[in-house]
């Protein structure tokens, strides 16, 4: 293994082009290539650090289903991805504090999802503290 110091000139201009970091580059493998591995920096508009009322956004709850409901399921499958993803980012922003704390649990961040997806364990899916509920669950 190489350090980073010790990557090729090409290599660490690339990093450095991009505002990255070199972490790793391989010793030349058998067949005389390599690899290197470089860590970048989200830009500073990344969904992760997207701000709203109090410490993250309301989770979409796309499908959401209190303990005493139904959901409804005739959608698409583009209307299903796009809930999922926006459950997904509600998760990771939930669980990193917006992408302010990157050291974080990954049985929270399942919860988080459980809850941006669902919603709330509740009978109808919503908190009864209004101000974290969506302006409209189920709707992205």
């Amino acid at each position: 293994m190489k350090l980073p110091n010790k990557a090729p000139k090409i290599i660490n201009d690339l990093a450095a082009a991009v505002g990255g970091k070199v972490d790793f580059v391989s010793d030349p493998l058998p067949d005389g290539s390599g690899f290197a591995t470089m860590s970048l920096p989200l830009p500073k508009d990344h969904w992760i650090y997207a701000t709203a009322e109090g410490y993250t956004p309301p989770p979409p709850m796309p499908f959401r289903i209190g303990t005493e409901g139904a959901p409804v399921l005739n959608r698409t499958r583009e209307m299903w991805a796009e809930g999922i993803r926006a459950a997904c980012r509600y998760a990771v922003q939930a669980s990193t504090m917006r992408g302010q704390e990157m050291d974080f649990d990954p049985d929270a961040m399942v919860q988080n999802m459980v809850v941006g997806m669902l919603g709330y364990w509740t009978p109808d899916g919503l908190s009864m503290d209004a101000w974290v509920n969506p302006k409209y669950p189920g709707k992205l």
